[in-house]
C-alpha cells in the first residue's frame, strides 16, 4: 500500500515535507523550509549556530525528528547526549 506522510507545511505556504512510501521504501518529494517557524526563533541578524550543524534546527522543531540526516550534519559530541538518540541513522520514523 502507498502512503503519503506530511511532516510539515500542511497549513502553510512553503515548508512542505512530504514522504511517499510503499512496501517499506520511500522518498521525500519535497523538503522545504518553513519560513513562518523560522521567524519565531531567528531574525535578520540572529541566525542558527553553524558549529552545531542541524542540531539546533531539530530541537527547535524546524526540522522533523527523523533518522535520515547524514552523520556529518550533527557534530558527534552533540549526538552523545542521551536525549539525542532519535538522531541516529535508521528508518525515517
Amino acid at each position: 500500500m502507498v502512503s503519503l506522510t506530511v511532516y510539515d507545511g500542511a497549513n502553510a505556504i512553503g515548508g512542505n515535507k512530504l514522504y511517499l512510501e510503499e512496501n517499506g521504501k520511500g522518498v521525500f518529494l519535497d523538503f522545504g523550509k518553513n519560513f513562518g517557524k523560522y521567524r519565531a526563533f531567528y531574525e535578520e541578524f540572529l541566525k542558527n549556530r553553524d558549529t552545531c550543524g542541524i542540531h539546533d534546527l531539530i530541537h527547535l522543531d524546524l526540522l522533523p525528528k527523523l533518522k535520515i540526516y547524514r552523520p556529518d550534519l550533527i557534530p558527534s559530541d552533540i549526538c552523545r547526549r542521551k536525549n539525542d538518540r532519535h538522531l541516529k541513522r535508521g528508518s525515517p520514523k
